[in-house]
């Protein structure tokens, strides 16, 4: 037999809008700001970071997991907690929203879910394996195109002493390996240029990803990260808008007379009249976007930016 609860609402958010000057600090019945567009029912207890994080402790994980569907969140992990609850974290768009909210059978049930959730992700020697970080933590200009970077990245024969560049060599390298971290890349990036104003859509914008120097390194890294971000973003997937004829050796570093683009073969249809968003794990030297956004606006592109994981120290 289940035990049913009466459930207790409790709120204390932090969220900030176009039209608020400063962030202000709201009870219950700002509730919706953060679940605007659908709210939970089961028992829930959610801590929100200013940064994007989300950590949780939930009753029915698909109800949850429709809620964060609804609301544009990507869930990063979760399992189980004890016999009815689950336990996770997950991302939102940074900078919107910090505090926490519960949905629980009383004050101090409440109290002690939100204890667990801090005790388990805030506690000092945090576990995490990648960093979570939604807001782009710099931008250069490259002949005149911005190109956004979420970390600083130390390369390998560069000893890391602290974990967080230890996390973000974990992330680049995972997704230079392709897999499922892809998905989680376009969630990091979808949010991140959702904070830094992107509005792109289909009919203007696309997504290409700056080749790698092998077919079967292109076909690892890119084929998933494209599919999500374009998709999240509600931009056109490019990932076809550049073929490598064949395999080159690496030319990053090597100096700017090597031309990238002589083993490459371009969609024109993909590029003319579009807003292009070129994309890579690192940049370092900028030579090779330098080289595509000249090729990109040759070819009749309006604009290029770029979007980078890491740029090298």
């Amino acid at each position: 037999m289940v035990e049913e609860f009466d459930l207790l609402e409790e709120v204390e958010v932090q969220f900030c809008d176009e039209e608020c000057t400063e962030s202000v600090w709201h009870g219950v019945n700002y509730s919706e700001s953060l679940f605007s567009r659908e709210k939970p029912k089961s028992e829930l207890t959610v801590v929100i970071r200013e940064e994007g994080m989300m950590y949780f402790l939930t009753a029915d994980i698909k109800e949850f997991a429709g809620l964060c569907r609804k609301h544009g969140w990507y869930i990063v992990s979760h399992q189980r907690f004890s016999e009815a609850m689950e336990i996770g974290m997950c991302l939102m768009e940074a900078g919107k929203h910090a505090g926490w909210y519960s949905l629980g059978r009383s004050k101090e049930w409440n109290a002690m879910m939100r204890d667990v959730l801090n005790f388990t992700f805030e506690r000092e020697k945090k576990m995490d394996f990648y960093p979570y970080e939604t807001m782009f933590k710099g931008e250069v200009l490259i002949d005149g195109c911005r190109c956004h970077y979420l970390h600083d990245y130390y390369p390998t024969k560069i000893e890391k002493t602290d974990t967080h560049q230890k996390r973000v060599s974990n992330l680049i390298f995972r997704f230079k390996e392709g897999g499922y971290c892809g998905e989680l890349v376009a969630r990091i990036l979808a949010l991140c240029l959702k904070h830094a104003g992107f509005n792109g859509t289909k009919e203007d914008t696309v997504l290409i990803p700056i080749p790698a120097s092998t077919r079967e390194r292109q076909r690892k890294r890119f084929p998933v990260v494209c599919y999500y971000l374009s998709e999240w973003l509600g931009i056109t997937d490019g990932f076809k808008a550049i073929w490598i004829e064949e395999d080159r050796e690496q030319l990053k570093g090597k100096g700017k007379d090597k031309d990238i683009l002589r083993n490459l073969q371009f969609t024109r249809r993909y590029i003319r009249g579009k807003n292009v968003v070129l994309l890579d794990d690192v940049l370092t030297t900028g030579e090779s976007f330098r080289q595509l956004q000249r090729k990109m606006k040759q070819l009749g592109a309006l604009s290029v930016i770029g979007v980078f994981l890491g740029k090298t120290v």
